[in-house]
């Protein structure tokens, strides 16, 4: 009998698309090139991309497990600045007056629960930190289209990757949620962070707040290796364990089903970006 990890050997090779949803389009990129495609107020989709030229040292960081995902991290740090420069709109942080009130109750909840009357345990302070610190991200993303692109960007990665065709058909039948989101990286990040901060808590004390740096990184850092694991080995029951939060995030809150229209765009996005890896006769068949 063949094992799990020979199947996926077997399997056509395709390249590794990473995606971000904007507020009006879809960006795609892999390790050499990014594609964005943005609808335009007229209504026209304007299309932009070009290469992406890595320092040695990033690309050589992308090759070492928990400095990778910092790698990557610092990978989309440095495109984003393009597309943005070109029309990408982001979902800003103060975008709204929910959105400032859940960035003062953050601030007001975690002051209160630090507050050393309180006197709790430590694994409830962290843990209650953690929640309050992820309440403006969610509220940012809450009601904007860019929940919508951001389904679109996953049934346009689902599509390409499970057949190598990418045309309207396909992209709208796919499933809206991915195993590479970003999302996903929510819950084991939430775990580490406050496993770590826990632990430095009860025994560093006063120079646990130093220690939080580190904390943080190490968590997103290894949060990354679980999910990528995670994706690699979809049938492993700890992976779907590892996978259940963030997609029910995916269902709940960061997606939602996308126009035609929105398809359209991430569809204009991902054959540009397949035209520029010269992968759109031969491996897509995008029609």
């Amino acid at each position: 009998m063949r094992s799990g990890e020979d199947k996926e050997q077997e399997t056509p090779s395709r390249l590794k698309i990473g995606g971000m949803a904007l507020e009006n389009g879809v960006l795609f990129q892999t390790e050499s090139h990014w594609a964005m495609a943005l609808r335009r107020p007229d209504g026209e989709i304007e299309i932009s991309s070009g290469g992406k030229l890595l320092p040695a040292r990033l690309r050589n960081m992308k090759k070492i497990p928990l400095l990778r995902g910092l790698a990557g991290l610092a990978e989309n740090a440095k495109v984003l600045p393009q597309a943005i420069a070109r029309g990408g709109e982001v979902t800003a942080l103060t975008r709204s007056p929910q959105m400032l009130a859940a960035m003062l109750v953050s601030v007001v909840g975690t002051i209160i629960v630090r507050n050393p009357k309180k006197d709790l345990p430590p694994l409830m302070e962290e843990t209650l930190v953690s929640a309050l610190a992820l309440m403006p991200a969610l509220v940012a993303v809450r009601k904007t289209r860019a929940i919508q692109y951001h389904a679109a960007e996953h049934k346009s990665i689902n599509a390409y990757e499970l057949s190598g065709i990418v045309d309207e058909s396909n992209i709208q039948t796919a499933g809206a949620r991915h195993a590479r989101c970003g999302t996903n990286i929510i819950g084991p990040v939430l775990v580490l962070m406050t496993l770590g901060n826990t632990l430095a808590h009860r025994f560093l004390g006063r120079r646990r707040q130093v220690a939080r740096l580190g904390v943080s990184i190490l968590s997103i850092s290894g949060a990354v290796e679980l999910v990528q694991w995670a994706a690699r080995h979809p049938q492993s029951p700890w992976s779907k364990i590892l996978s259940l939060p963030g997609e029910e995030l995916q269902n709940l809150l960061t997606t939602a089903e996308p126009s035609a229209d929105q398809l359209e765009v991430s569809l204009a996005a991902l054959k540009e970006l397949l035209r520029l890896e010269k992968a759109l006769p031969e491996q897509a068949g995008v029609a």
